[in-house]
């Protein structure tokens, strides 16, 4: 599950961008400090002949899905199965994306409590969430982060992560739709990318946006 991120370093998005080509602007990164499902993420995507940007809201709900059919919009698409479920087949073959963020968060639930922990680089990097794309019957772009079973630094605190990507392997990630490349990308990343930190519960109110979202507990 990955169901709340950050963006806090406008240096670290514009490296990560600057990287692969792709140039971001002269308007600030917007730091947002508790990016929920149903705010939007800026993502790197390919809907033409060259790699592009966007910003893109958090969920999405198939076009054909019938009224009711689904209750709420898709945050996350499992990658052991998104070959295979109807919803994600389609997307992944053709329309792959990168979140970029620079940290995530996940709760750890024990004794019927939840605790919360800030994943985020190494060093000042920022992190390319493997993602899929889709313009909804509203003509809404609407992305939906990848996971993959955990790795051992996350192991602790949960069993899934989101997939992420080293910056050589994003334009690969984009651009190659053969699945056999693509399965070798959507796994759990080394333990030296990341680390984490626990946090106060002030991060678990969606609506709380400052800086102390990420101050060590």
């Amino acid at each position: 599950m990955c169901g709340r991120v950050n963006v806090t370093d406008d240096p670290a998005v514009r490296g990560l961008c600057a990287c692969l080509g792709i140039d971001l602007g002269p308007d600030p990164v917007q730091i947002r400090f508790n990016i929920a499902p149903a705010d939007h993420l800026l993502a790197l995507y390919k809907p033409a002949d060259k790699i592009g940007k966007a910003e893109m809201e958090w969920g999405m709900i198939p076009p054909w899905a019938k009224p009711g059919k689904i209750s709420r919009p898709l945050i996350n698409a499992r990658a052991e199965t998104i070959w295979e479920k109807p919803s994600f087949r389609k997307l992944i073959a053709h329309q792959r994306a990168a979140a970029l963020v620079t940290g995530f968060y996940e709760w750890k639930r024990e004794h019927g409590t939840k605790r919360a922990f800030h994943f985020h680089p190494k060093g000042n990097l920022a992190f390319a969430i493997a993602a899929i794309w889709q313009v909804s019957k509203h003509g809404v772009l609407q992305i939906c982060l990848i996971t993959t079973s955990a790795n051992r630094v996350m192991e602790p605190i949960h069993n899934r992560m989101p997939v992420l990507l080293a910056p050589e392997s994003i334009t690969t990630w984009l651009e190659n739709g053969q699945r056999n490349v693509l399965d070798k990308l959507m796994v759990a990343p080394p333990e030296e990318w990341i680390a984490a930190y626990e946090v106060s519960d002030y991060v678990n109110n969606a609506a709380h946006q400052g800086p102390q979202c990420i101050e060590p507990k």
